[in-house]
């Protein structure tokens, strides 16, 4: 039960980053001293909660089963360089059925003015399951055209996406997860550095469904504005 308090914790630590960090040049009145490379991708905090579903067809019937999934993720950029981060942590609800399982990712790599690239490895740990340790690797791309972001990943989400092609505008992202599904994504405003966002994917691989819909907290622990306009 550690995982659910760290997880829960994070919206306090999200107020306090974000009420604790300095303003922009103009909501302060003076000006910065040197001129930042605006970036595609912003520094990010954020934790959710939600339900993750997964199981498989079979003649006469479906099995399921029915995990509470609580996400945190990071990210921070020093210049161009890009630390990306999350935590999936999967608690059945349903006795009987497989146990829960923590995921863990990491990723390094560069964010320019119009682009951005990181790679790493996720590292998944099943309780009750053999192997009882997973490494998968996870890369995730973004290319801006205009006011649109082009994406696309493997591995994505903390491994549970096997692959992705999208696109996203402002608040609004859609995707195509292969073999067969979709992935969405829906940010609203609750103030200039932090809002809410809702978040989902399911796809089906042979007789195989999985999905997962969270809802959480995102914020900017700094003021940045990306090529194009406002994060």
């Amino acid at each position: 039960m550690v995982q659910p308090r760290m997880c829960f914790s994070l919206p306090a630590l999200l107020v306090l980053t974000l009420s604790s960090a300095p303003g922009p040049a103009h909501e302060t009145g003076t000006a910065p001293s040197g001129v930042e490379t605006p970036r595609a991708l912003a520094a990010e905090l954020g934790t959710s909660v939600g339900l993750f579903t997964g199981g498989y067809a079979f003649d006469g019937g479906r099995w399921e089963d029915a995990y509470l999934a609580n996400t945190s993720s990071a990210r921070f950029l020093l210049g161009g360089f890009t630390l990306d981060g999350g935590l999936l942590s999967l608690l059945p609800l349903e006795r009987g059925g497989p146990g829960g399982s923590t995921a863990v990712t990491a990723r390094l790599g560069y964010t320019g003015e119009r682009w951005s690239v990181v790679g790493g490895a996720v590292i998944g740990l099943g309780y009750t399951s053999r192997p009882l340790l997973q490494v998968l690797p996870s890369v995730k791309g973004l290319y801006r055209v205009g006011r649109v972001d082009l994406e696309a990943g493997i591995f994505d989400a903390n491994g549970q996406v096997p692959a992705h092609l999208g696109a996203s505008y402002g608040p609004v992202g859609l995707a195509y997860v292969f073999p067969l599904g979709g992935r969405a994504r829906v940010d609203i405003p609750l103030a200039p550095r932090a809002g809410v966002r809702l978040e989902g994917f399911v796809f089906q691989y042979g007789d195989v469904r999985t999905s997962l819909v969270t809802v959480g907290i995102v914020g900017r622990p700094t003021a940045s504005e990306r090529v194009g306009g406002p994060t």
